[in-house]
């Protein structure tokens, strides 16, 4: 899998220089993005005055250099910038966070439909480094400068997953720039977990988040309006796509909706019956008929208190 460097302590224009090399690739992932919102050209009359409300000048800085060596403008790539929180119900994901005995880890399926399989094609890890060390990791794609997954070593680890609420959407930050600003800034687990119950948000989502002791996992619940959190008295805690403490009257049809308590309990049943001290017993879970999807791009595992990261696309 490839690993690029993304340099904090250059400006944030030259930060994404290196993907001068992937235009193609580039290109082809704006464009799937877009492609999704045929028919609401609305959304690009209103990207200006959203840009400037919300968006940082540093994130902005970077998305325009990302644009110089692509076929897309600007607003168009923070368009496809925003793809989760405008349409969130192409996502799914089945994540869980166990304790070993000794170390927390967190691991994940990335569900999101897509054409020609570019989404997993074209994964890379992003690891932002300053003074020539880590800060953070993602899991993304080139031109995608959000975080949906990632983790700060021996720190913490979040990654997202989709829900869906009848709470109204909100002018707010964006939530993948929300996870980045958590894993660029914050120091600890309980800095991270405030900062993602209080932080005010564009949309729903639910946002595991695990430390490095036994009691660091938790499920922020999070609508523009709501947050619950979710604890665990077992040494593990599972996510699907379905609150359990905020009440929630849209329950919806979709298949993500439909297949979600069956993936929460298979995973769980998994948890409860056999020993995970490794990353690959990880993996078997997420690979298990009833979790895995077949709109399944990533699954991946991060171990909190070492770093690594195992990745697997599908």
């Amino acid at each position: 899998m490839k690993t690029h460097i993304v340099n904090l302590d250059l400006p944030p224009n030259k930060r994404w220089s290196f993907l001068s090399a992937y235009k193609k690739e580039v290109n082809e992932l704006i464009q799937c993005y877009l492609n999704d919102f045929t028919g609401a050209e609305f959304i690009f009359e209103g990207i200006e005055s959203y840009k400037q409300q919300f968006i940082s000048e540093s994130y902005v800085q970077e998305i325009q250099s990302i644009a110089t060596i692509s076929d897309f403008s600007t607003n168009e790539i923070i368009v496809a910038n925003l793809y989760y929180d405008l349409l969130k119900l192409y996502f799914g994901c089945t994540a869980f966070a166990t304790w070993n005995g000794n170390e927390m880890l967190h691991a994940r399926n990335l569900d999101w439909h897509t054409e020609q399989n570019i989404l997993s094609e074209y994964s890379m890890i992003f690891d932002y480094q300053k003074a020539g060390k880590t800060v953070f990791k993602t899991i993304g794609w080139p031109g995608f400068v959000g975080a949906l997954s990632g983790i700060k070593p021996q720190k913490f680890a979040i990654t997202l997953n989709a829900v869906s609420s009848s709470d109204q959407p909100e002018l707010a930050l964006p939530i993948s720039f929300l996870l980045r600003d958590v894993l660029e800034t914050c120091e600890s687990f309980e800095e991270a977990k405030t900062k993602l119950e209080n932080t005010p948000i564009v949309s729903d989502c639910l946002l595991l988040l695990s430390g490095t002791k036994s009691t660091e996992k938790v499920v922020v619940e999070r609508t523009p309006k709501r947050t619950a959190t979710r604890f665990s008295d077992e040494n593990f805690i599972v996510v699907a796509n379905d609150y359990k403490k905020l009440q929630n009257e849209n329950i919806g049809n979709s298949m993500l909706q439909a297949t979600s308590c069956g993936r929460f309990d298979t995973a769980t049943k998994l948890l409860r019956g056999q020993e995970i001290q490794q990353e690959e017993h990880c993996m078997q879970v997420l690979k298990e008929e009833h979790v895995i999807m077949g709109i399944t791009v990533q699954q991946m595992v991060f171990n909190v208190n070492t770093g690594k990261i195992v990745l697997v696309c599908t």
